[in-house]
Formats: C-alpha cells, sequence, structure tokens
C-alpha cells in the first residue's frame, strides 16, 4: 500500500453579500479573524459533504481582496 499524498490546490471567488472594508486587509483585525474563522467552517463543511469529502484535510482562508461581481 503506498502512502497518499497531499495536494495543495487554490480556490477563488466572489463573496457577494460580503461588502469590503479595509479591515480586512489587515490579518490582525477582529473582522478579517472573525471572516476568516467563518470562512474555513462553511468550506470545511462544504467541501467534507463533496466528493473528495474522505481524503479532505481542511483548509485555510489566506486574504481577502476587493473584487467587483460585476
Amino acid at each position: 500500500t503506498t502512502a497518499a499524498t497531499l495536494e495543495h490546490f487554490t480556490i477563488n471567488f466572489t463573496i457577494t453579500n460580503l461588502p469590503y472594508t479595509s479591515d480586512l486587509e489587515n490579518p490582525d483585525s477582529a473582522r478579517f479573524r472573525d471572516t476568516r474563522r467563518d470562512m474555513n467552517t462553511l468550506l470545511d463543511r462544504l467541501l467534507k459533504e463533496s466528493s473528495i469529502g474522505p481524503d479532505f484535510q481542511g483548509c485555510e482562508t489566506t486574504g481577502f481582496r476587493y473584487g467587483s461581481s460585476s
């Protein structure tokens, strides 16, 4: 039996109901920390219930940036 290889991947998406504010640029701000915690929780739940669920190890939100939803 061979050991499974850990694969890292990046997902980018737009959150249309979260107004961007400058405190989301600062990883030390309460808003950044709270939003990162919420995103990690929601994404973990979603991905654990997907086809990759049995192999899914967890996710990490690394940053937020302003984007246009149009």
